[in-house]
């Protein structure tokens, strides 16, 4: 089944030498992109739709998302503006906030989040878990994720919940929370930060994670310069990018 999408008065492509097609037109075939150019010169096809001298542009692919919570940090966010430092313990008040929305509500806001993505150009996206920071909830988390997103990443090293030791957590992190996200995740992630977890303690949890299969990425430098990360033997297990 083909469709044909005409005129269009402006087609923004991918093609350097022609970035910007004028009174364009594009074929679909399935899923497939299978034919653009000027709409005098278009190929028959099944069906035909008429964008209304309309501009079209591709969809915008968001690889960094947080859908996955509840509550909010509006307190923070009004001290930062007041000058106070930003910490990564603040995230703990949405961890504590979503740990307590039951699953449906969970599912509501995140669906939400990606209507409202999807409503301003959103075609494919990615996101986190990370604010449940156990077994139970990083799970619960991960398996909502997977009815809402195109890509989910494991984030359980996004904070040492208050009260656990960052080595127990870590090796927790390593262990039994990556074993109960694996059948619903494809990437993991780890806040290597001053008040998160450290170079040593990112590179247990990246390198675990590859051997699960995962591909790897890392939130670092937010807050400040942290360790030199990549200088050491391992370096080849980390992602030549950070998100």
């Amino acid at each position: 089944m083909s469709t044909l999408i005409t005129n269009i008065a402006e087609l923004m492509t991918q093609d350097l030498g022609h970035r910007v097609l004028k009174d364009a037109a594009m074929v679909i075939e399935g899923e497939r992109i299978a034919w653009i150019g000027a709409a005098a010169e278009a190929p028959a096809a099944d069906g035909v739709v008429d964008a209304g001298g309309r501009a079209m542009l591709p969809g915008w692919v968001d690889s960094h998302t947080h859908l996955l919570f509840a509550g909010d940090r509006t307190a923070e966010f009004e001290a930062r503006m007041a000058g106070e430092a930003y910490a990564a313990g603040g995230i703990a008040v949405t961890m504590n906030a979503t740990r307590a929305t039951s699953d449906f509500d969970l599912t509501r806001l995140a669906m939400g989040r990606v209507a409202e993505a999807v409503s301003q150009g959103t075609t494919y996206l990615e996101t986190k878990t990370g604010y449940g920071l156990d077994v139970e909830h990083e799970a619960r988390s991960a398996r909502i994720a997977s009815t809402v997103a195109d890509q989910v990443t494991y984030l359980g090293a996004h904070l040492v919940p208050a009260g656990q030791d960052p080595e127990a957590y870590t090796d927790l992190v390593c262990g039994p929370i990556l074993d109960a996200v694996r059948p619903y995740v494809q990437w993991a992630d780890v806040f290597c930060e001053e008040g998160a977890f450290t170079a040593e303690q990112s590179r247990r949890v990246l390198m675990a994670c590859r051997d699960a299969g995962l591909g790897l990425r890392v939130h670092g430098n937010q807050l400040g310069e942290g360790a030199r990360a990549y200088s050491s033997p391992w370096s080849w297990a980390l992602p030549a990018w950070t998100t």
